[in-house]
């Protein structure tokens, strides 16, 4: 297992060089070239036949590079693959990503061999190899990226995926949910560097303050679990993990060559390890949003404002089905809604609903989420805005009122209840044009750190994750 420092100089490389770059802009050898070079680093192209490439000169070997280089990315066939590694152990390079794949998760006696020659090259070498069938690492903080138009903002969330697809996705989609990265390493096959080194490097990285993992498989379960268990002490950590079904359980097999065993001794060892497990992208991404941005409830009532009586009863079946409680609200709160709520067709318990009102004074409901936060019987707020088709067609300058209400609302949530955190739902449209400003208020209300979500069900589940967490995020 590498240390804390070998593995600082790797994320964080004087150098970078990759192997297989060509002058044609479809192979991956050029995508990942220009993605370094766009993120600012120092890197250098391997080329036995090309003198230069983007500008940048082109070196036969790793060998040939004048400067230091500590990591290298690997795209060329599997056959000369073993030189390379030979070369950058003579040249000093602390780690390599290989994207080549073909090895074990081939699930061919060949594809195994080579994998078990490509570890005792390394070994030989004194390299590290991150893969085989994998993307590498993004870390902006070290000029790293996977590919061009990945954005180098830093942030404070480390993702370790055995998926390149995944490493990938986030790395583009992210800031839809508001947040930044501090790394997201793709491993593949774990050859050599497995996901129990990562986590545990994540658990002390000082960049890092919470950690996402998906996972197919591992080769020593108890070691995983132990080395989850002590990051989980240190850092929020949510887990991801793939091949749940039997269909899924073939997919990994193909996917990454791993064992991704019985998914219910995986539920209940993440459980007992502290860590949160998600069930798919879409949580996994929700639940770290809201770890990132909102305090830990005290438990797990729900108060719930917005329009819509159906959309109330909906709600708190949702909800309940997610882990938490719609409880009844005081009779001074009610009172107190009753005297700022139109009586007719609205109602001021939990689930408060403000009907068709809320389209005529969109204000009304700032006021009353902050009565409802007030009242001792709530842990956290839903704030859920429908309508939009009629309030934009009818009134297109609304969405001023609704983004200024809202983000009113989350300062006087942050100054009066810091430990009552507040969710928007801003549900779907109807019309294209409208959703199309729907997305653009959303953009706005996640630049301002708000969490928004496009359905209760997605932030009932968030929430619900939040409230088991067994540490506050530092």
């Amino acid at each position: 297992m590498a240390n804390i420092s070998e593995f600082n100089r790797i994320f964080h490389p004087r150098g970078v060089a990759v192997v297989g770059v060509s002058s044609n802009p479809a192979k991956f050898g050029n995508i990942f070239f220009s993605g370094l070079i766009e993120a600012g680093s120092n890197v250098y192209p391997i080329n036995l036949k090309e003198k230069e490439i983007l500008g940048r000169e082109a070196y036969p070997s790793v060998k040939e590079i004048p400067d230091d280089v500590d990591y290298a990315v690997i795209s060329i066939p599997t056959s000369g693959i073993p030189k390379v590694i030979e070369d950058c152990g003579e040249k000093g390079v602390k780690a390599v990503s290989i994207y080549t794949a073909e090895y074990s998760e081939s699930g061919t006696k060949e594809g195994i061999k080579r994998e078990k020659e490509l570890v005792d090259a390394a070994k030989k070498a004194n390299v590290r190899i991150i893969g085989p069938n994998c993307i590498g690492i993004y870390c902006p903080g070290g000029r790293l990226s996977f590919f061009p138009g990945v954005s180098m903002e830093r942030g404070d969330i480390g993702f370790i995926s055995q998926s390149g697809g995944h490493a990938e996705e986030f790395a583009y989609e992210a800031e839809s949910w508001g947040i930044r990265f501090s790394k997201i390493i793709s491993y593949g096959n774990a050859c050599d560097v497995n996901c129990e080194e990562l986590l545990a490097y994540l658990a002390e990285d000082p960049e890092t303050r919470i950690i996402g993992i998906y996972v197919e498989g591992v080769k020593d379960g108890r070691r995983f679990f132990d080395t989850l268990k002590d990051a989980a002490r240190q850092k929020p950590v949510v887990i991801w993990k793939g091949g749940a079904t039997e269909g899924g359980t073939r997919a990994v097999a193909s996917h990454t060559g791993s064992l991704a065993g019985s998914p219910a001794i995986w539920s209940t060892a993440i459980k007992q390890s502290g860590a949160i497990e998600v069930s798919g992208r879409d949580e996994f991404a929700d639940t770290l949003s809201a770890i990132r941005y909102l305090s830990r409830p005290s438990g797990k009532a729900a108060g719930i404002v917005g329009a819509g009586g159906g959309a109330g009863v909906t709600s708190t079946d949702i909800c309940e089905m997610n882990g938490l409680s719609v409880p009844q609200l005081e009779v001074k709160t009610m009172e107190e809604l009753s005297k700022i709520v139109p009586p007719m067709g609205t109602s001021v318990k939990n689930p408060v609903d403000l009907s068709y009102f809320l389209i005529q004074n969109f204000s009304l409901l700032g006021e009353c989420t902050e009565l409802v936060a007030g009242d001792p019987n709530v842990d956290m707020l839903i704030v859920h805005v429908s309508h939009f088709d009629m309030m934009v067609k009818s009134r297109p300058s609304e969405l001023e009122t609704i983004f200024k209400t809202l983000v009113g609302t989350k300062k006087m949530m942050a100054d009066k209840f810091p430990k009552k955190p507040l969710v928007i739902i801003l549900h779907p449209t109807g019309s294209i044009d409208v959703e199309i400003e729907k997305v653009k208020l959303r953009k706005r209300l996640v630049k301002e750190g708000m969490c928004v979500y496009p359905s209760i069900s997605r932030a009932a589940r968030a929430l619900s994750n939040l409230a088991s967490l067994e540490i506050e995020i530092e």
